[in-house]
């Protein structure tokens, strides 16, 4: 495959407006050659490559490259409509943005998996989304086969449909005079560009669609609230398989025309390092990541003076954080935004001139989007009224994959019921009341109840189980499990066994680093666990314990 990844200049970064093809629609490729003509030489993205180690990519290269990698995945089998897996790292961040750019380029459909999955999970993204081609590095290999052994056990006839894994390492190997083929593909506004896996408030993860049109608008809407500007380098520490990489970062940076850097699998101080060697002028991360960036920093090793903004999304952030980043970095103004994958993630946008007079909130609609707070029957509620949050406008994804009843339960047109409860103030500004389907936010990465409990519910001594969150001082929230066991059962090993069993069977971040044992479990008349109360009852007894 002809690569154009040579070393990039950080010239043409000098700040003009950008054309954000307001006046015309445009698929992803269209977007790419326009940046191309407009912002040729400057910094599109810098991303961590397995083979080439930090790499940059001007507009001009990202553009190349793209339609490069279209003609390899051709050459691989990859046609109009298929889908395309990507089951890597951040370590192979660069292959992954060109990879989907080049799948996006031929009209197929990118499909980013999440590497911290257990096989069986990881087994039912393969079997719901049944890609051709995988590109997967000898790190993920084992677990990938694993998965795809598991869906062709779960999935009759998805044999048939065995993907073909691929070695991204060849994605990036320049053949030397190589020219690749024209890519004569114009792929629809309206075609699908990427499916994206929800957090999953069941077991079982759900494919979110987003066309070339939803994705272009939310970077857009995003672009737009963060304040981005063609003169910014967009800092973020996004795995590739969430929302926020594809989506939200990169959407919002190449419609601006801004530089994008994705971080490795780093630590803080190489984080803040980075931020200095990169000039980064806009850092966005998750609040427990900004509150270790605060505890690493050292001024004498760490000048951030360039940096100009800060984002939080993924959580809400911490008044005590965003007061010590306001303490240490004064010349750093804060902004926050709240949304979600079927949303774009577009949403709200708390900025930074509101930050201290509507700490809590997690901001009013961003431009182009609408909140609703609806009751059970999805009738709007009054001002101040605590109700389900929806979300409206073009960002919004058109379904979700091959699940036409959760399509349906969830979707309205351009509105999307987030399942989370909370109440509009009289500036129209939004506050989270509870989790209406007991999700676990730790650290930015959601976390579905009901999937560790499930699994808890595998070993033969458990009688009853349930899983909440509790607060952690970095992470927000992090998992705590209660249990109670079958007459004639002892705890001893318990907790130990119950903790091997769900890394076997979950994603690390999913496994209860709390378990405890109890004899009964609160519940109402009905018969059902009360779970705010179980919370309380945990935080007392950590709190006690001083863990």
């Amino acid at each position: 495959m002809h690569s154009p990844l040579s070393e990039t200049s950080r010239s043409g970064t000098d700040s003009h407006p950008g054309s954000d093809g307001l006046d015309g629609e445009e698929n992803v490729p269209s977007l790419l050659a326009r940046q191309a003509r407009d912002r040729g030489t400057a910094l599109a993205l810098s991303a961590m490559s397995q083979g080439l180690g930090r790499h940059r990519l001007t507009y001009s290269e990202l553009h190349g490259a793209a339609g490069a990698a279209a003609a390899w995945l051709r050459q691989s089998g990859l046609k109009t409509g298929d889908r395309l897996g990507i089951y890597l790292t951040n370590d192979w961040a660069l292959e992954c943005f060109v990879a989907a750019l080049g799948a996006l380029t031929l009209g197929a459909v990118a499909v980013p998996l999440n590497t911290r999955s257990a096989a069986p999970e990881l087994g039912h993204a393969i079997a719901l989304t049944t890609p051709r081609l995988v590109l997967c590095d000898a790190s993920g290999h084992e677990r990938l086969v694993e998965g795809c052994q598991l869906a062709c056990r779960a999935e009759p006839g998805f044999d048939d449909a065995m993907p073909i894994i691929l070695d991204p390492a060849l994605l990036t190997a320049p053949t030397a005079g190589e020219v690749p083929p024209t890519i004569e593909v114009q792929p629809s506004v309206d075609a699908l560009g990427c499916l994206l896996f929800t957090s999953g408030t069941t077991a079982r993860a759900k494919a979110v669609m987003h066309t070339h049109r939803t994705m272009i608008a939310t970077g857009r809407c995003t672009g737009a609230a963060l304040g981005l500007r063609s003169d910014d380098i967009y800092q973020g520490a996004f795995p590739f398989f969430t929302s926020s990489a594809l989506n939200l970062a990169g959407m919002s940076c190449w419609v601006a025309g801004a530089g994008l850097v994705i971080e490795g699998q780093i630590d803080n101080e190489a984080r803040l390092d980075l931020v200095r060697d990169e000039g980064t002028t806009f850092y966005h991360g998750v609040p427990s990541i900004l509150n270790f960036m605060t505890q690493a920093h050292d001024p004498a090793r760490h000048d951030l003076t360039g940096l100009r903004m800060v984002a939080n999304g993924g959580a809400s952030m911490p008044v005590e954080l965003t007061d010590r980043i306001a303490h240490l970095w004064p010349w750093v103004q804060q902004v926050q935004i709240y949304g979600m994958t079927e949303s774009g993630p577009a949403g709200t946008v708390l900025p930074p001139e509101r930050m201290q007079e509507k700490a809590g909130s997690v901001g009013r609609a961003m431009e182009g989007m609408t909140i609703e707070i609806l009751d059970d029957e999805a009738q709007p509620l009054a001002t101040g009224e605590l109700g389900e949050i929806a979300l409206s406008g073009a960002p919004v994804a058109v379904g979700y994959f091959r699940n036409p009843d959760a399509t349906e339960k969830s979707f309205r047109g351009r509105r999307i019921r987030t399942g989370d409860v909370g109440r509009l103030d009289r500036d129209g500004y939004l506050w989270f009341g509870d989790r209406k389907k007991d999700l676990i936010n730790r650290g930015g990465l959601k976390i579905a109840s009901v999937a560790v409990e499930t699994v808890l519910y595998r070993h033969p001594d458990v009688l009853e189980a349930a899983v909440v969150a509790v607060p952690h001082p970095d992470l927000g929230e992090d998992v705590a499990a209660v249990v109670t066991l079958r007459p004639g059962a002892t705890p001893e090993g318990i907790s130990d066994g119950l903790k091997e069993l769900c890394r076997n069977a979950l994603a690390d971040y999913e496994v209860p680093r709390n378990i405890f044992i109890c004899e009964s479990l609160p519940r109402n008349p009905m018969g059902k666990i009360l779970k705010g109360e179980l919370r309380r009852n945990l935080q007392k007894c950590l709190n006690r314990d001083g863990t």
